[in-house]
């Protein structure tokens, strides 16, 4: 399974206008391990840990795109959400990035993967599961 954000330019523009709509999540200044709950490892949820991810994944995924920096995140059961500036061709757009911790790593995750199953059979945390699947306005 190759992990992805997204992969086409229609849904980079999704993941920007949903960027530009959410607020409330926030760095809590606090590097602190979080539990995965799929095989009891640890992943730090700091912003050097999850800038080098994410890093990682826009340039794997997104040819020419370059990350710029790691706007604000939110650790929650083992899953992060993550707001980056993400500079393509020049314009530089927030764009969402979901993660699990997997061991000591965090892993990106698709919002295709998350929002593929029903909210109450889902082992994404609710607040994260609706940042993923709410519908762009």
């Amino acid at each position: 399974m190759r992990p992805a954000v997204r992969t086409t330019a229609a849904a980079v523009a999704a993941l920007v206008i949903t960027g530009l709509g959410l607020t409330g999540c926030s760095d809590s200044g606090d590097p602190s391990p979080t539990q995965s709950p799929s095989n009891g490892g640890t992943a730090v949820c700091d912003e050097p840990s999850l800038s080098a991810v994410i890093r990682e994944e826009v340039d794997q995924t997104y040819p020419g795109a370059t990350f710029v920096a790691l706007e604000d995140f939110e650790c929650i059961d083992g899953w992060a959400y993550a707001r980056a500036q993400v500079d393509t061709s020049g314009v530089v757009v927030p764009t969402a990035f979901f993660l699990q911790a997997e061991g000591p790593f965090w892993i990106p995750v698709s919002i295709e993967q998350i929002c593929s199953t029903p909210p109450g059979e889902s082992p994404v945390p609710a607040s994260i599961y609706d940042l993923a699947c709410e519908a762009p306005a």
